[in-house]
């Protein structure tokens, strides 16, 4: 079981740590062991309670009655805000805080569980949109000030690919199709989630796809085009480079390619206009990628 000191508590939840030592004092809403030394800390179990409490305070709920409540009424209060937001679209954070509970406690059925309602209610997209982009976003900032764990960043990001590849997988295989992407991430870039989720929207609009996953080298690359006729090259920029490299990258792409349509996404401004300026075709969101499908279909 992790243990957690009231600054991992503070970073995690989003709540002051003073605010956290006035629930725990005025409400007794969390109970800290103590080491040899007298230093507080947190087990699973209340970082679990303190995030379910966040989430009922985010909903309106007040302190002092969620104070009364007890560990039962809290999870069956949880689930119906889950319930509503599944409804109306709205209060994903409750979604997004279990999911932070699973991550923390490497509760892959508790992740399952989130991930598989989601998709029932409200579809991959919106589930990716809604739930598993933001999700990304709030672990990513937790990693930059290492609050997670690098094994709790694989556990989640391996979660993630599998579902993708689950839903990828159970499509059916294209017949006939118009377009054939190469997807790939340079030799240097580790990051696929959202390679994936492209992967799975190209499946989905009937497009012939070539997944080469993360650190593709380019030679490699030039000759799965080549061999595969291919109508589209697909990457993502995430990891921070130097900009003189992407540029050397886009250089590449645009001039060994020059019958193919480079897309990309990710990168700063200043590499979105070097983009822009090659006539490479950005790809800046969800959105705009089903659009440039949409387009192609009509």
């Amino acid at each position: 079981m992790s243990v957690y000191s009231i600054r991992d508590l503070e970073r995690i939840s989003n709540q002051k740590a003073h605010t956290i030592r006035i629930w725990e004092q005025r409400y007794g809403l969390l109970e800290p062991e103590r080491t040899d030394t007298n230093i507080r800390y947190y087990n699973d179990d209340q970082l679990k309670k303190l995030l379910n409490v966040c989430t009922l305070i985010n909903k309106g709920m007040k302190i002092s009655h969620i104070s009364k409540l007890s560990r039962k009424q809290i999870s069956e209060q949880i689930d119906l805000i889950i319930a509503d937001s599944f409804q109306g679209d709205v209060h994903t954070e409750a979604i997004i805080n279990q999911a932070l509970i699973s991550l923390a406690t490497y509760d892959s059925l508790l992740f399952d569980e989130l991930f598989t309602n989601s998709v029932k209610r409200m579809g991959l997209k919106r589930t990716y949109l809604k739930i598993i982009y933001p999700l990304l976003v709030r672990t990513g900032l937790m990693w930059i000030k290492d609050d997670l764990l690098p094994s709790q960043e694989h556990f989640l990001s391996n979660l993630i690919r599998q579902k993708l590849f689950a839903a990828t997988d159970a499509l059916p295989l294209p017949e006939n199709p118009d377009q054939t992407w190469v997807l790939f991430l340079e030799e240097y870039e580790d990051h696929e989630i959202g390679l994936l989720f492209a992967n799975y929207l190209l499946r989905q609009y009937g497009k012939h796809v070539i997944y080469l996953g993360t650190r593709v080298p380019y030679r490699d690359l030039a000759n799965v085009v080549q061999q595969c006729r291919a109508t589209h090259i697909y990457t993502f920029f995430v990891r921070n480079q130097l900009e003189q490299e992407l540029e050397q990258l886009l250089d590449s792409l645009t001039t060994d390619f020059p019958n193919c349509k480079i897309c990309v996404s990710g990168g700063d401004d200043k590499i979105q206009n070097l983009a822009k300026d090659r006539g490479v075709i950005k790809i800046t969101s969800v959105e705009s990628l089903t659009d440039l499908l949409k387009s192609a279909n009509e």
